[in-house]
């Protein structure tokens, strides 16, 4: 695989590195047999891209998150928004991303009932709702100290944030991983190197929510993911951040 980012037939988008100018950060990913298979199910996702008639994807591989590296993150999205970019955006950082998330859940909110449930100090959250609102992303109401939400729809058309961890074996950590996974994605995933698997494992993951994905010869999906909505939390809206400044930094719409 590449390095950095690339679009594939317009209809998929591989980040497969650091990519600085958008602020996004990857793991190098380590030569051996569980780069080829998740290279193969790539492949396999960009084919299935290519030919759906309007949804596009972007697929990340090893991302950096607070709570470490996924192996692949897909997101399924239709269009973008056609809000003019403001360019202050790009620097928005994740106390930003935690507060965008908190206002977008409440619809409404006081900057002292902010303070008190967040943590952040009245500077930081002072700032931060300032940034959020010259990027266009919230109301904010000075006089009353107070925020308000915007449509989501209005700057982000993600509709699912799919995390698949790959392993050749280690059920149990590829489990563990995926689990951990729920925490920002939709939809998680297990991906093996198998023509089958077991009935524990199964039981396993659908008591977790977690779903199962075979690459062994054709590639199926043997047990769906329990489906969450989005945005599951701040980094659900970290992702649509990265795509979004790639796609105006590189004039894609």
């Amino acid at each position: 695989m590449m390095n950095g980012s690339d679009t594939c037939k317009d209809k998929t988008i591989l980040f497969t590195g650091t990519t600085l100018n958008i602020n996004y950060i990857a793991r190098t990913s380590t030569a051996g047999k569980e780069l080829d298979m998740v290279s193969k199910y790539i492949t396999y996702l960009i084919d299935k891209y290519k030919k759906l008639k309007r949804k596009k994807a972007a697929i990340f591989v090893e991302p950096q998150l607070d709570t470490g590296y996924p192996d692949i993150v897909v997101l399924e999205f239709y269009s973008v928004p056609q809000k003019k970019w403001v360019t202050i955006r790009n620097n928005l950082n994740v106390t930003d991303l935690k507060i965008l998330y908190y206002i977008q859940t409440q619809s409404y909110s006081k900057l002292s009932d902010l303070q008190n449930i967040l943590g952040f100090s009245k500077e930081v959250l002072q700032k931060s709702v300032s940034r959020l609102h010259k990027s266009g992303l919230i109301h904010y109401y000075q006089r009353c100290a107070s925020v308000r939400s915007i449509s989501l729809k209005s700057y982000c058309r993600i509709s699912k944030v799919i995390s698949i961890e790959a392993k050749i074996d280690k059920w149990n950590e590829a489990i563990r991983q995926a689990e951990n996974n729920i925490w920002f994605s939709t939809e998680s995933y297990i991906l093996m190197n198998k023509d089958a698997c077991s009935e524990s494992i199964r039981v396993s993951c659908r008591k977790k929510g977690i779903g199962i994905i075979l690459v062994n010869g054709e590639v199926k999906t043997v047990l769906a993911s329990k489906q969450r909505r989005f945005p599951v939390s701040y980094a659900s809206l970290q992702f649509n951040e990265w795509l979004l400044r790639y796609m105006n930094t590189e004039g894609k719409k």
